[in-house]
């Protein structure tokens, strides 16, 4: 059924308006629930000694891993959705390579691995996909904590700093819907030695400016961040807590008050060591983490509301990193 439906699509027409997508490791993701739509499709590195890069998707239950052919990564991975029912998937190369790759998946089949030109990180790129392309942010290489950023429009334009924003991890990105152009948030944990959690976005389309970067209050992590955004115009953020700390943390933020956090909260039963992937599919938020150290498995749970569903295994998906998923229509 997904093989024969997505036949039809078109791997890189992405005009038709913004849809969920969240990566940086940060991603879209869907579970089974009434709210579900489109195709699920899982990707991540392997577990420690593998850095091929695995992918399954989601099909009344997540479906036997397969390997992503000529695709490896020492580190992170990211994915997205389009609306015309494939998904775009980019990374960081394997160890001692900190280019940036990309390709895409349609009919079940995956195009060849090509390198993002000027694109450099040691950590791995964040990804979301919009009406005017694909917009992907990363961490620069090793000894640059700036962030980086480019977009896809019929091809990958240069590189831009991100002016003001620096870390020594990865930035997310997500999209507050609502009327008019939907503004793009990024959120990202500070430079060495600085666990905050900053946030900006970007109104009017990529031509504009980005605002003053500001703290999230209360919201500190020693690795990574993720954000997700909801079609009622609310933006979701979860992080791994600071060194020493391996709880997952939530807060949101309404439109009605766009530039406030709530108090951070834990999510039960949660544990990671890398952080957490968020991902919007209908009005569902859910996430995926990899385990505590010492946990290589990929573990799930649902916000519903304002709570979380019980954290449950993906079968058969291991990674030394973070996982990305990715929901297209």
């Amino acid at each position: 059924m997904m093989q024969e439906s997505l036949t039809r699509r078109n791997v890189l027409r992405l005009g038709g308006g913004v849809v969920s997508a969240v990566g940086l490791a940060a991603v879209a993701s869907s579970v089974a629930s009434a709210d579900d739509a489109g195709y699920t499709f899982g990707l991540w590195k392997g577990g420690s000694g593998d850095q091929r890069i695995w992918w399954n998707y989601f099909s009344n239950g997540w479906t036997t891993p397969q390997v992503v052919p000529g695709a490896s990564s020492s580190a992170g991975v990211a994915m997205a959705g389009t609306n015309q029912g494939v998904a775009i998937a980019t990374w960081k190369g394997v160890t001692g390579d900190e280019r940036i790759w990309w390709n895409s998946i349609t009919s079940g089949v995956w195009s060849t691995p090509q390198v993002v030109p000027g694109a450099s990180s040691s950590i791995g790129p964040a990804l979301v996909t919009s009406g005017s392309g694909a917009i992907m942010m990363w961490k620069g290489g090793s000894g640059d904590q700036r962030i980086w950023w480019n977009y896809y429009s019929n091809g990958w334009v240069t590189p831009q700093v991100m002016a003001g924003a620096s870390t020594s991890f990865a930035p997310t990105m997500a999209f507050r819907y609502g009327s008019g152009v939907s503004p793009l948030y990024v959120a990202w944990k500070g430079v060495d030695g600085d666990q905050r959690i900053w946030w900006s976005n970007i109104s009017g389309g990529l031509s504009g400016t980005w605002s003053t970067p500001q703290v999230v209050p209360g919201a500190n992590t020693s690795a990574g961040v993720s954000l997700a955004g909801l079609p009622n115009g609310n933006l979701v953020m979860a992080w791994k807590g600071v060194a020493g700390d391996q709880q997952i943390w939530w807060s949101q933020s309404y439109p009605s008050s766009p530039n406030t956090w709530t108090a951070p909260q834990v999510v039960p039963g949660t544990g990671t060591g890398t952080g957490p992937s968020l991902a919007t599919n209908g009005n569902v938020i859910a996430m995926t983490w990899k385990g505590v150290d010492g946990d290589e498995r990929v573990w799930w749970s649902r916000l519903n509301g304002t709570s979380w569903t019980a954290p449950q295994v993906i079968a058969g998906a291991n990674t030394s990193f973070r996982p990305a998923v990715a929901t297209s229509r």
